[in-house]
């Protein structure tokens, strides 16, 4: 139990050293039109959080014997975690030849990661994003919504690039970029609080020099804070130009040399475009009438 918590303290401190000069959003600041627990998304994230935990981790970090079998020479258990992805994971050969698990690799990979790191990072923006809106939308809708954007992710990618290696996919980041799509068509000038390390030092003298020429909206403000607030749009902008820009150069060359696939970002945030069939009625009503949602 020691070792787990010093691991996951490890994996937090990357995560924390990485939020330095990007932006890591933690929690969404506005306030939903019903007001509904988001239990959808709780258990959205404890089922990613469960399998990972219970099914692959005790696999992916515990040696067990050495094997030599086929292509595979390593440690036993590591083996049975690689059979895992590679017999659950999402690759386009399942639906073009119909083998293994076929189509159905297409749900089983969203709820699948490859480390620790994977899983909190998923986990942190479906934290963030995913409350909100599943209140626009209701918890089955939404819920279907976040399955839809997944597949579409998984699918898109293998149709966009064809030739990529048979190399499985795994994780729930397509379906999360769904619902941050769906977020920004929705909520695009709602604030996120989030950690970044720059944004927080350079807040600092803005506040003192706003506060000694008498700026009253920032005379009852903290001068340090942990934490900063930004428009979504500006979060979820630089996150489709991080992944359109990758996916063009897969797109250019064929392959995906870097082991994110950007492609399935990029398929499911687009797949966003579909959230207003699945909003509630009279919130859909309000967003084409202007109002406030």
């Amino acid at each position: 139990m020691l070792l787990f918590l010093i691991f996951l303290l490890i994996i937090l401190i990357t995560l924390f050293a990485r939020s330095i000069i990007f932006p890591m959003p933690l929690s969404d600041v506005g306030s939903v039109r019903y007001r509904t627990v988001p239990w959808m998304t709780f258990l959205l994230i404890l089922a990613n959080s469960i399998i990972f935990l219970v099914w692959q981790a005790p696999n992916l970090y515990q040696g067990g014997a050495l094997v030599d079998e086929g292509n595979y020479s390593g440690y036993s258990m590591l083996y049975q975690y690689v059979r895992q992805i590679w017999t659950y994971g999402y690759r386009g050969i399942f639906l073009r030849e119909a083998v293994s698990i076929g189509a159905f690799a297409t749900f089983t990979s969203m709820f699948m990661h490859g480390d620790m790191w994977h899983l909190l990072g998923n986990m942190i923006y479906l934290w963030t994003f995913g409350r909100r809106v599943e209140d626009a939308c209701g918890a089955w809708r939404y819920l279907v919504f976040y399955l839809l954007a997944g597949m579409v992710a998984n699918v898109g990618s293998d149709v966009l690039n064809r030739a990529q290696a048979d190399i499985p996919g795994i994780g729930a980041s397509g379906a999360i970029s769904g619902v941050m799509g769906a977020y920004l068509i929705l909520f695009p000038g709602a604030m996120v609080t989030s950690f970044w390390g720059i944004g927080i030092v350079l807040r600092l003298p803005a506040v003192l020099v706003m506060k000694a020429v008498g700026v009253k909206s920032v005379a009852d403000a903290p001068i340090w804070r942990w934490t900063i607030k930004l428009p979504a749009w500006t979060l979820l902008i630089f996150f489709l130009v991080t992944n359109t820009l990758p996916s063009l150069e897969v797109l250019q060359r064929g392959k995906d040399y870097g082991g994110v696939n950007t492609l399935a970002h990029l398929t499911g945030f687009l797949a966003a475009i579909v959230i207003f069939l699945f909003v509630r009625k009279d919130l859909l009503t309000r967003y084409f009438a202007g109002r406030a949602l």
